[in-house]
């Protein structure tokens, strides 16, 4: 039983590795991309939610810190990088 799971999991492992050509994207996906990249360098980004209901009344907050941001990055700097790596992606027509 050990070595049909083993063999399974082989199996599974390979084809996940072979998994077939790089999804294509279009200029205006990676500009979107990379312009949130960009955003998340510039400061922290955060979502805050109110909500009433028969149950009574709650608050949540999400507060996000991109790693650019901690140290310092510029965020024109993260957003040539990205362009420039994320270049090979675009679905040229």
């Amino acid at each position: 039983m050990k070595k049909y799971i083993l063999l399974c999991s082989v199996f599974v492992f390979i084809i996940g590795c072979v998994s077939g050509q790089e999804k294509t994207l279009t200029s205006a996906e990676v500009k979107e991309i990379c312009l949130n990249k960009k955003r998340s360098a510039e400061g922290p980004t955060g979502v805050l939610s109110f909500s009433t209901g028969t149950k009574g009344s709650s608050a949540g907050a999400i507060l996000n810190f991109h790693s650019d941001y901690l140290i310092g990055k510029d965020p024109n700097i993260v957003y040539v990088d990205c362009m420039s790596k994320m270049n090979s992606k675009i679905n040229k027509i």
